[in-house]
């Protein structure tokens, strides 16, 4: 099986530590895989020293051609959208931010590009859907084709026309909304649109391979059997052990317990979750002015919160003796 990932790098970020702890994983349970990193030429130079960690896992660099102008995360995006012309026909892409935890082999490949849904679940359920909307609006797409809006972490592309004409698409839509939007880049937007253009050409896969873990996703009923965690590396979205950036450097280090034992049952490293909402009411809420407020104030000014919470106290007392 061709496996891909895109990694466009410096020593200032941790994308090279999270491409490798997955490469890492990936090699424990599909040691005979083909893995291909795509990177750009800029990137590919800062491979020295620790960061040629990935060396040892037999992998296969292939440096892309991108415009000089653009920053990392437009390069990566470059890449991303146009990664089939780099690529064996048939390829599973993906994220630098996953841990692989079973074999990929047994995924079924009888469509031509396979994806799980943002978030494992529709837009009209999904918390975020005035997000998505406004992305959309921004450009005068469309949030997503029936009811849905994949995550583009986890790809499983056979090659062909529809698989092709998806990618060609999206580039193009993509760099569209780069040039409109001044900078601010909607990858998943654009790829949802293509989808939505082509009438359907993603094909809607268990989420077992992509599992996406964060504090607000339906995750939990995937994570058992889970072939793929997607991590989440965000300070205020991830849920994850790995996803904490001292263990995801520590995989540079010559000893990393810590990194060994999360491996050893990726599954089992979330000790420092206690909050994963299944009914999303407290997911809404978070998403008011009143709770913004407040957590910026505990975050930045106690005093601030002192006076918020004791507010709060007062009128809760009066509230609840009127009902």
């Amino acid at each position: 099986m061709n496996i891909a990932y895109i990694l466009t790098s410096t020593e200032n970020d941790t994308f090279y530590e999270q491409t490798a702890i997955s490469v890492l994983s990936l090699r424990r349970v599909m040691p005979e895989a083909s893995v291909y990193i795509l990177c750009d030429k800029d990137t590919k130079n800062t491979f020295t020293g620790k960061r040629t960690l990935l060396d040892k896992f037999n992998v296969n660099y292939v440096v892309v051609d991108v415009p000089e102008h653009f920053n990392n995360r437009d390069r990566s995006r470059f890449i991303k959208t146009s990664m089939n012309k780099h690529l064996p026909k048939d390829f599973v892409y993906i994220d630098c931010d996953t841990v692989i935890t079973e074999s990929l082999e047994s995924m079924p490949r009888n469509y031509d590009v396979g994806m799980v849904l943002a978030r494992h679940m529709t837009i009209s359920e999904n918390p975020s859907k005035d997000f998505l909307e406004g992305n959309a609006k921004a450009m005068g797409w469309h949030q997503g084709w029936n009811d849905r809006y994949f995550n583009g972490g986890f790809m499983s592309v056979i090659g062909g026309e529809k698989s092709e004409a998806l990618f060609t698409l999206w580039h193009q839509l993509w760099n569209e909304s780069r040039e409109k939007t001044n900078g601010t880049v909607f990858d998943q937007t654009s790829l949802n649109e293509a989808n939505y253009r082509l009438q359907g050409a993603i094909t809607e896969i268990s989420g077992v391979w992509n599992c996406q873990i964060n504090r607000n996703c339906k995750c939990a009923q995937y994570i058992h059997d889970a072939k793929v965690l997607h991590l989440f590396t965000s300070p205020k979205m991830y849920a994850h052990d790995l996803a904490k950036k001292e263990i995801m450097k520590s995989v540079l280090d010559e000893s990393h317990p810590e990194l060994d034992r999360i491996l050893e049952n990726p599954k089992a490293a979330f000790h420092d979750v206690f909050d994963l909402n299944t009914d999303f009411y407290s997911v809404g809420l978070s998403r008011t002015p009143a709770w913004k407020l407040l957590r910026d104030s505990y975050e930045n000014s106690k005093f601030l919160f002192k006076i918020l919470n004791t507010f709060a106290k007062v009128v809760l007392k009066f509230y609840r003796t009127k009902i």
